[in-house]
C-alpha cells in the first residue's frame, strides 16, 4: 500500500463516513417535517431517503474532490469543503427532484434552488457543515498515527554502534509519477528492504525531511557516514545544500561528528566505496578534485586511504562498485574509465549486480535483476538476499542510493 492511495482512502473513508452521518441527520430531520401522520412510517422513510439521498452523493463527491487537492487536516478546512459540497448537492438535488416530477426549472424553480439553503435545505447544509467539521479530521488524524505507527522503524543505537541504517519514507511527490499498482510495488518493495535490515539486525531509523520532493528516496547522495564521522555533499550549485538540512539534523541527534570540506570542492558521497582501510572516489561529473584532496585530509587520521577511480557516463561509484567482506570487488567495467587503479576484481555481468550492500560477514543484499551476479557471489561462498526493486530501479533508486549504513 503507498502512503498516496492509503491517503487518498484514508479521504474516502472520512468523506464516506460523514456523508453517511449526514445523510442520517438529513432524513430524520425531512421525517420531523411530516406531522400529518397520513403516510405510513416505511413510505415516510423512503419519501426523506429519497430526497435526501442525490445531495448527499453530491456532497461526497465534492468533499472527496476538494480533499485531494487540500488536505482536510483541521476542522476549518473540512467545513468550508463542506459547505462548498452541501450547497452544490442541494442545487444539483433540487434540480434531479424538480426535473424527476415532470416540473419545468423555471424562474420560480431556480429562486426556490437560490433560497432553499436557509429554508428546507438548512437541516441538510447545517449537518453536513458541522458533522465534516468534527469526523473528518478526527478520521485523518486517527489514520495518520496509525499508519506512523505501523510504518515507523526501530530507533537504532547511536551512529557509531554497529548496525546503524537510515532510510527515508517514499515521498507523496515520488510516489505521484507512479501509477496505483507501480505505486503498490514500489512500497512493498521499500518495506522488504526494512524488514530485510532489521532481520539481520540493523537498527533502522526514518530520515525527516524532503516531503515534496521527487528524489526523497536518494539519501545516500546526502552524506558519507564514516563511523560516527560524517562529511555532508557538497553539490555545486550550493542552494541544493539546504535540501540537506533535515539529513544532518537527525544524523546530529544520533550522535554524528561532522567534517566539512572547504570550497571548491564538489562532492557526491554517492561517488565514495568503502573498503577495509580505503576509500574507493569516484572522480567525474559530480565529484571532482578538491574534494578528493579535501577528503584525503579529512580520513587520513581514521586509516583510510583514498583513491581515485576516474568514472564515466556519468554513473556513481556506489552503484558500479561493491566490495564483498573479505575484500573482493565487484566492478560493472563498462562504469570505469581505468579499471587499473583497482587492482584485481571481478568483472559482473549486469549493471545491477555491482550495486550490492554487506548484511553481515556472510550475507549479500542485491537486486534480483542480478541473477547471474547473485549465483557467481554464492559461488564465492556467501549467502544472497534478492530484492524485487524494478518498480524503486524505475526511477534511479538503487539499493545503495537508498541507505545511509554505520557498521
Amino acid at each position: 500500500m503507498t502512503e498516496h492511495t492509503e491517503t487518498t482512502r484514508n479521504l474516502g473513508k472520512a468523506v464516506g463516513i460523514a456523508a453517511l452521518l449526514t445523510l442520517c441527520a438529513t432524513m430524520f430531520a425531512t421525517n420531523e417535517r411530516d406531522i400529518t401522520m397520513v403516510l405510513p412510517a416505511w413510505d415516510t422513510f423512503m419519501r426523506a431517503f429519497g430526497i435526501a439521498l442525490v445531495p448527499t452523493v453530491i456532497y461526497a463527491a465534492v468533499m472527496y474532490l476538494i480533499g485531494s487537492l487540500w488536505r482536510l487536516d483541521a476542522a476549518w478546512k473540512a467545513a468550508i469543503a463542506a459547505l462548498a459540497g452541501a450547497l452544490v448537492g442541494h442545487g444539483l438535488g433540487y434540480i434531479f427532484q424538480i426535473l424527476s416530477n415532470g416540473a419545468e426549472l423555471n424562474e420560480t424553480a431556480w429562486q426556490l434552488i437560490l433560497t432553499e439553503p436557509l429554508g428546507l435545505s438548512f437541516p441538510f447544509v447545517i449537518s453536513a457543515v458541522v458533522i465534516a467539521a468534527i469526523v473528518v479530521p478526527l478520521v485523518l488524524r486517527d489514520r495518520d498515527e496509525t499508519e506512523t505507527d505501523a510504518r515507523s522503524m526501530r530507533r537504532p543505537a547511536p551512529i557509531a554502534a554497529v548496525g546503524s541504517a537510515f532510510m527515508r519514507v517514499p515521498s507523496d511527490e515520488f510516489l505521484s509519477s507512479l501509477d496505483d499498482e507501480t505505486q503498490d510495488r514500489a512500497n512493498e518493495q521499500w518495506e522488504a528492504v526494512v524488514a530485510m535490515l532489521e532481520e539481520h539486525e540493523w537498527g533502522t531509523q526514518a530520515i525527516g525531511g524532503a516531503e515534496q520532493e521527487h528524489d526523497s528516496l536518494y539519501l545516500a547522495d546526502t552524506a558519507l557516514v564514516l563511523g560516527e564521522q560524517v562529511i555532508m555533499a557538497q553539490p555545486a550549485k550550493s542552494d541544493e545544500r539546504r535540501l540537506f538540512t533535515e539529513v544532518r539534523r537527525d544524523l546530529e541527534g544520533a550522535g554524528a561528528i561532522f567534517d566539512e570540506l572547504e570550497a571548491p570542492a564538489e562532492f557526491d558521497p554517492m561517488d565514495v566505496v568503502q573498503a577495509d582501510g580505503a576509500l574507493y572516489v569516484g572522480v567525474g561529473a559530480r565529484t571532482n578534485a578538491a574534494a578528493l584532496r579535501g577528503l584525503r585530509r579529512l580520513v587520513t587520521a581514521r586509516g583510510y586511504r583514498v583513491i581515485a577511480v576516474p568514472v564515466a557516463g556519468g554513473m556513481r561509484l556506489a552503484e558500479a562498485m561493491s566490495v564483498l567482506p573479505d575484500g573482493t570487488k565487484l566492478v560493472w567495467a563498462e562504469a570505469v574509465q581505468t579499471p587499473s587503479v583497482l587492482g584485481g576484481f571481478i568483472a559482473v555481468p549486469e549493471p545491477r549486480g555491482a550495486a550490492a550492500i554487506a548484511l553481515d560477514a556472510q550475507t549479500i543484499a542485491m537486486s534480483a535483476s542480478a541473477t547471474q551476479t547473485a549465483e557467481l557471489v554464492r559461488a564465492l561462498g556467501y549467502r544472497v538476499e534478492l530484492l524485487e526493486l524494478d518498480a524503486l530501479e524505475a526511477k534511479g533508486v538503487t539499493l545503495p542510493r537508498m541507505l545511509l549504513l554505520s557498521r
